[in-house]
């Protein structure tokens, strides 16, 4: 029996990095094929274009904590916990990965925002459709704390949307400036944004 192919994995991986590193629109098929170690046959194999392999990729990466994904499936018992611990790995994650890339390459999602979605409605509707599920997952998190009465504020959704727009806001000021320390800097207030009060700071 023959070794099962990883060519489709090793493509996404490569895809990964060169759509951060560089955005969309200045990766070819043949670069990606040749950081992946594939031929362009077996690209063509698994993705009918380069646009559905950042689909997919998209879709792969917009949860860089793998903790909203959980929150969908199972909300935390305690909220306000779980907001400071997706905020810690959040910034770990973005620290590895500059160690890792030797710079700041900041939230993929805002990168396409604004590369690609005024222009290209597919990718549009898929960002639209991952900051959606972002914004649900943190306005269903705020619900349940407000219920706790851990936050005080008057909307869950305009909190939730404050949070999600300030924490690609500030991953995108930090790959401008090439620095992270923003993030770290910011965890208090982005607490207080969404009505966490004193006593749970």
């Amino acid at each position: 029996m023959g070794r099962r192919s990883d060519a489709r994995e090793r493509l996404l991986t490569a895809a990964d990095q060169l759509f951060r590193n560089r955005g969309f629109l200045s990766v070819g098929v043949a670069e990606l094929c040749s950081e992946a170690g594939v031929n362009k046959g077996s690209f063509y194999h698994f993705f009918p274009s380069k646009r559905s392999l950042l689909l997919e990729v998209v879709e792969a990466a917009w949860d860089e904590t793998g903790m909203l994904r959980q929150w969908e499936a199972e909300p935390p018992h305690r909220p306000v916990d779980a907001l400071r611990s997706f905020l810690e790995e959040l910034f770990a994650f973005h620290y590895a990965d500059q160690e890792a890339s030797g710079r700041v390459r900041g939230s993929l999602l805002a990168n396409l925002s604004l590369e690609l979605a005024p222009q290209d409605p597919e990718v549009g509707d898929k960002v639209n459709e991952l900051l959606s599920r972002e914004i649900g997952a943190f306005e269903a998190l705020i619900s349940d704390a407000l219920d706790l009465g851990q936050v005080s504020l008057g909307s869950p959704l305009h909190a939730a949307q404050a949070l999600v727009g300030s924490l690609h806001g500030l991953l995108m000021l930090a790959r401008a400036r090439n620095d992270l320390s923003v993030l770290p800097d910011s965890e208090n207030e982005l607490l207080r944004l969404v009505g966490v009060t004193q006593p749970w700071l």
